[in-house]
């Protein structure tokens, strides 16, 4: 289920418009608080360039708006558009992964010295899109809302509060309270050293209106049947820069400019933006070449050049990476079990040819299970390209004959920022894998009919699959994207779990202190490079594509 989910996620970028050159174009001050991870400011405005107020921008996304209320949905097409419209406490600068800065809050919370309080001081003055206050009480009220959501809507919906801080008694987030109208305390039940990365680029832990919340019947068990969720004239009810205006399923989602925006120097040009779903990236392109979208969030690495080549349009370099792709392998499948095998396989892969073939050039060989970017990152010193060192692991490994015939799954109907080209990619891989001495047998299956399910249950011996984060954190690619435990034993995705392995990820999720952490993260990084489980191969840097009047998009 959580690969369902957050496998799919791509990190969202925000869309904060303005005009340039009597055409729509977003605004370069105005960036949203829950700008991407890897977002940054493109294709600025000259000085020259004349700002048009008024007019609307047309953006295509990868598939529609999924509910319209945050905190119950995880896909990044929902949150591309929740994060213009809803704020949180914190946010991450635009163009950086984890420089966390206040929103909401006047400032970064002051934590106690032992990790389990941290207390907002929160802006004054801010009124919900639906004339209510925004205080301490409306922050306690989201908070407390989603804690106690109905059992319904906890892992079928309500996924990263969940996945943050658990539910109900069990959940880490003892108690939110209001010390004042204008001060927020938070009580934890033991250090949370992801208190605030996992929180300041999601859409899902913004501050919503609890009076639009209560009247849409917004925990209503059966989102179906919530006036809120479904976006029946009271959804996505925030404080941002924008505010929602209608939502035609399938057709489109409109939001418009809220000219009383409570940051003076970050009020939207633009009166509206569209947002237009479309079945596959390439639909998406082919929209933003006709003229019927501006921007398009997504576009495959291939295509870059043929947009490169008119000068109607511009290819928007998104900035750091926040993904990861990899070769996996399960240890319950022979020959991955031998450690020898998988160092053969780590040194047979050429990852700067896959990059220049697959990528258009816009990825980084990956030295480790999550990008530099990433808090706590640590350099491994993986192996690289080297055939002969590839073929001395496998006579290291005693094998010939049959054991060294693999079975690679790959999915048959999806591209993913960390595999564009899934197919394309696997038969790369075998080539490489062949010249070594394995004999690779391919099989597929679709990417939502079998794949996903199957991997995740340890059916595959190996098969492509990475991961877009949620936050810049070490436990969102380490532990929730891959390695995580059940109880003392391993998942069985990888069935790849030694105690010590258990024991850093348990110190890194618990530390007091950021040195502790850091000392239990890089521990896990160590342990990882040691074993080999899984082979990491990219870090992508998914392009957006635009009119070239569109400026500023972050």
């Amino acid at each position: 289920m959580v690969r369902l989910r957050i496998g799919a996620l791509f990190a969202a970028a925000a869309i904060v418009v303005g005009a340039c050159g009597g055409t729509s174009s977003p605004s370069p001050s105005a960036s949203s608080p829950g700008t991407s991870p890897g977002a940054s400011p493109s294709a600025e405005a000259s000085p020259s360039a004349a700002i048009k107020e008024g007019g609307s921008l047309v953006v295509g996304l990868p598939g529609d708006m999924v509910l319209a209320d945050p905190s119950l949905v995880s896909d990044s097409n929902s949150s591309a558009i929740h994060l213009n419209i809803i704020e949180g406490l914190l946010g991450v600068k635009a163009g950086t992964l984890s420089d966390i800065e206040p929103v909401l809050a006047e400032a970064l919370p002051e934590a106690s010295a032992d990790g389990l309080s941290y207390t907002f001081k929160l802006r004054t003055g801010i009124k919900f899109h639906d004339g209510t206050d925004f205080n301490a009480d409306a922050v306690v009220y989201n908070y407390d809302r989603q804690k106690n959501a109905p059992k319904e809507l906890q892992d079928a919906y309500n996924y990263y509060f969940g996945a943050v801080f658990g539910w109900g008694a069990d959940s880490n987030l003892k108690s939110v309270e209001a010390v004042d109208a204008s001060t927020v305390k938070f009580t934890l039940g033991h250090p949370q050293p992801n208190f605030l990365i996992a929180q300041a680029p999601l859409p899902q832990f913004g501050i919503q209106s609890p009076t639009a919340l209560k009247a849409g019947d917004a925990d209503n068990p059966d989102p179906s049947k919530s006036k809120y969720a479904q976006g029946q004239g009271n959804g996505l009810v925030g404080t941002g820069p924008f505010k929602f205006k209608s939502w035609t399923p399938n057709a489109q989602v409109e939001i418009e400019k809220n000219a009383d925006y409570w940051n003076k120097d970050r009020i939207p040009h633009l009166d509206t933006v569209i947002f237009k779903p479309y079945a596959d990236q390439s639909a998406e392109l082919n929209a933003l070449q006709a003229g019927d979208i501006d921007l398009a969030q997504t576009i495959l690495p291939n295509d870059i050049a043929s947009l490169k080549s008119d000068t109607n349009f511009q290819v928007i370099d998104r900035g750091e990476s926040c993904n990861y792709g990899g070769l996996q392998m399960n240890q319950t499948h022979k020959p991955f079990d031998n450690l020898h095998i998988r160092t053969a396989l780590a040194y047979a892969v050429n990852k700067q040819a896959y990059i220049d073939t697959f990528y258009a050039g816009l990825a980084d060989p990956a030295d480790n299970w999550m990008p530099p970017a990433t808090q706590y990152y640590k350099a491994l010193n993986l192996p690289t390209y080297d055939v002969q060192k590839a073929k001395d692991e496998v006579t290291a490994s005693g094998l010939t004959g049959d054991a060294l015939t693999l079975e690679f799954w790959y999915p048959s109907d999806v591209a993913r920022p960390y595999m564009p080209d899934p197919k394309g990619l696997a038969e790369a891989i075998a080539s490489d894998l062949e010249a070594v001495g394995f004999k690779v047998n391919f099989k597929t299956a679709g990417w939502r009919t079998g794949y996903l399910a199957d991997e995740a249950v340890g059916k595959y011996p190996m098969w492509l699959l990475g991961w877009t984060c949620d936050w810049p954190g070490p436990d969102n690619f380490l532990v929730t994207a891959f390695f995580h435990f059940q109880g003392d034993k391993a998942n069985p995705e990888f069935a790849y779990g030694p105690a010590d392995l258990k024991a850093a990820f348990d110190k890194g999720l618990a530390a007091a202190t950021d040195a502790d952490a850091k000392a239990a993260w890089e521990s896990a990084q160590d342990i990882l490079a040691r074993d080999l489980p899984t082979v990491p191969l990219v870090h992508s840097k998914p392009p957006a594509a635009a009119s070239v009047d569109v400026k500023g998009f972050l």
